[in-house]
């Protein structure tokens, strides 16, 4: 916290990372001291690591018994129990890339309770549903393997009402970004399956198309979605996520009228596909200044390897 760390993630699932019940509980007892905040990753882990002992058994080894074994009530039921022992700390809490309609009702219930819940989605679970890994094509299927995994048509209705409502704070991307060749590890075994997608580069331009241009939300939601929320919640506002005197000069020229096919080959991130490869954008970003200097434009990169800087960073302010 002296160094200007106050958020931590952690893990409900993946055994190399996990931590049982007491651990969380200390933890988040210990961020109490000092006012910092978790973010966590909820799923059930015992039961998850069964239904896939069961499909094993069972020789079912594709890409589609990934959505099967991480069904969306493992979801809700570890966000209800994150926010029990939450409450019990009686500390605020992060839960990130939510993705189900029964996850969220946990969270209203929750902060019906009094608590307080922030709410991370990802544009992969408001754009693509889980018919993406029942493609005959193996690889067309596992390229999509991230956890939690797509949902349904349904949950993506539920989480863009969200959006709107401010049931949900952050729009990340989780962004991973695996070669199909590192991908192809799970041929026979989905569980070597490296999980996660591609998104941090496409995440604006999605969250504009999809949203904006369709009149689910408004630009304003989407600029505090995209910027000032998470600036406000990790401690980097009024830094960063506001135009103001004093404040970075971060700033995104977005063009309506900048149409285009978002193609892999296209982007500058290193890997060899995009989960949204053929997907038309309503606009596109024109330019990208950082710290005042145009950095990009019309999709190229100006400024070779900009150098980063290490930035101190206090409370939440949402």
């Amino acid at each position: 916290f002296a160094a200007g760390i106050p958020s931590f993630k952690m893990y409900m699932t993946y055994p190399a990372m996990m931590i049982g019940d007491q651990d969380l509980f200390s933890a988040l007892l210990e961020l109490k001291k000092y006012g910092g905040i978790a973010g966590v990753h909820c799923e059930n882990a015992g039961v998850i690591d069964a239904l896939i002992a069961q499909h094993k058994a069972e020789g079912k080894t594709a890409p589609s018994s990934h959505p099967e074994c991480r069904p969306n009530p493992l979801e809700a039921e570890a966000v209800a129990h994150l926010l029990r022992i939450a409450e019990v700390a009686d500390v605020p809490i992060v839960i990130v890339h939510l993705s189900t309609k029964e996850a969220l009702l946990e969270v209203m219930h929750a902060r019906e309770r009094g608590q307080k819940v922030y709410v991370e989605t990802c544009p992969h679970y408001l754009l693509l549903d889980d018919s993406v890994y029942y493609q005959e094509d193996y690889s067309a299927s596992a390229r999509y393997i991230c956890a939690p995994p797509m949902r349904k048509k349904e949950d993506q209705a539920v989480l863009w009402k969200a959006l709107a409502n401010g049931s949900i704070q952050t729009v990340s991307t989780d962004h991973c970004s695996f070669t199909l060749k590192q991908k192809d590890a799970g041929r026979g075994d989905f569980t070597k399956i490296p999980g996660g997608l591609p998104g941090v580069e496409t995440r604006g331009e999605l969250l504009y198309t999809a949203g904006v241009a369709e009149g689910l939300i408004t630009k304003e939601q989407m600029c505090a979605l995209l910027s000032e929320n998470p600036a406000r919640l990790y401690g980097a506002y009024p830094r960063k996520g506001v135009l103001a005197p004093g404040s970075d000069a971060d700033i995104v020229v977005y063009d309506p009228g900048a149409s285009h096919v978002i193609r892999a080959e296209d982007c500058v991130a290193n890997v060899d596909y995009n989960p949204y490869e053929g997907f038309v954008t309503a606009g596109g970003i024109r330019q990208v200044w950082l710290r005042g200097q145009l950095s990009v434009e019309n999709g190229k990169v100006l400024v070779e390897a900009p150098a980063g800087k290490y930035m101190a960073r206090g409370k939440n302010s949402l």
